[in-house]
């Protein structure tokens, strides 16, 4: 994911924080806004991969920290319309929001922002709180600003918030919200207790769905829970955010590739299959998918892979398992008159296969044999004649 920090003037005037992260592409589909309380670091892991998982589905994330810790901002006071100024600001420069991501009081915050944000297509609530037991005994009014405690995490928030989560009068909000809304909320959570998600499910229209988070703590501290709710928030979000494309790689052919003006990053369509090819970091690319020797080397790998299982299919033979591990090198020959001097190059591909199963060494012996016969080794030892011409715009 490519990920840009964004400073933007709240209506009060205020410089707001933001990360804006993009789809390997560069083209998203959709955009979400995303307003977190992970202010720690043990706790950022949660963020990343909520936002890996929706770029992945081709959604633009405008990340918010509610806690204006991570971007160091200690005079930042949390507020519902910095939510709704920072729709704002993705609507005038880039796209309206079609998502919105909230999390803990900031999804409280969220649900009270919604209503005003028009072109929202559907909510998601993680560890909401919206309990008005559980909200009063966490805000502390000073002579100079509000806190709001989440266990080690304190926030500072603005004074209309403070009011409305401690009149609960945000709870005709959500009633009047009418759009899918996806919760999340652990039994396991010591920090806001799941009651809160069940008022927010019988508070909300369909469609609305929840997802226990087993085991999973109030930050989603454990990286497999911070990566299944990001899996599940992208493949939810298919179902309800539109996602057209308003510039697909079409064409004709078995396959098609796409670069535009961004360094290296290449859009590849093969069949109905999307993928993304990139160069490493040292070498000027940004390491978002494999580079092209990698695909060819998959491409070997794979037919070698395929080619045996079809054959042990066909023998009936007991085979379990089969692993390629590839690797591409190019070395220098060396004339045979002037021993110093580069005069070629020699490409060579490096293919160890393992395969697993109750085999007996002549079955093995015969499986090497195979492999040397796939078809993608076969052309690449044929020497393809490669035929290019230039097309019309």
């Amino acid at each position: 994911m490519l990920t840009t920090t964004i400073n933007f003037l709240n209506r009060s005037g205020s410089s707001i924080t933001a990360q804006l992260s993009l789809p390997a592409d560069e083209k998203p589909l959709a955009y979400a806004i995303f307003v977190h309380c992970y202010a720690f670091s043990d706790q950022t892991f949660a963020s990343d991969a909520i936002v890996r998982s929706l770029n992945q589905k081709g959604i633009g994330i405008f990340a918010i920290d509610f806690t204006g810790k991570l971007t160091g901002n200690a005079k930042y006071n949390a507020s519902i319309n910095d939510i709704l100024d920072a729709a704002n600001y993705l609507e005038e420069n880039y796209k309206a929001p079609q998502l919105l991501i909230g999390h803990s009081i900031a999804a409280s915050a969220c649900l009270i922002a919604a209503k005003e944000m028009k072109s929202l297509e559907g909510i998601v609530s993680i560890s909401g709180i919206v309990e008005k037991d559980q909200l009063e005994g966490r805000i502390k009014k000073l002579k100079t600003m509000t806190k709001f405690e989440l266990g080690k995490n304190k926030l500072k928030i603005e004074e209309e918030l403070a009011t409305k989560l401690v009149a609960n009068s945000f709870h005709s909000d959500i009633k009047q919200l009418k759009l899918p809304i996806l919760l999340f909320h652990s039994p396991f959570d010591d920090v806001v207790h799941i009651n809160n998600a069940e008022t927010i499910y019988q508070l909300s229209f369909h469609p609305k769905s929840f997802i226990s988070l087993d085991k999973a703590n109030h930050f989603l501290t454990n990286d497999e829970n911070a990566a299944y709710v990001g899996e599940m928030i992208g493949s939810w979000s298919e179902r309800y955010v539109n996602m057209t494309n308003d510039n697909p790689l079409v064409t004709q052919h078995q396959t098609a590739v796409r670069i535009g003006t961004t360094q290296y990053i290449t859009e590849i369509k093969a069949g109905k299959h999307h993928q993304i090819a990139d160069e490493p970091i040292e070498d000027g690319g940004k390491d978002l998918g494999p580079n092209p020797y990698q695909f060819l080397l998959a491409g070997l790998g794979a037919c070698t892979a395929m080619t045996l299982r079809m054959y042990a299919n066909h023998k009936k033979w007991p085979l379990d398992e089969v692993y390629v591990h590839l690797n591409h090198e190019r070395e220098y020959l060396k004339d045979a008159n002037e021993t110093n001097k580069r005069t070629a190059k020699l490409d060579k591909l490096y293919r160890h296969i393992q395969v697993k199963g109750d085999l007996s060494d002549e079955q093995r012996q015969r499986l090497l044999e195979i492999a040397n016969k796939c078809p993608v080794h076969r052309t690449l030892e044929n020497n393809p004649i490669i035929i290019t011409d230039l097309l019309e715009e």
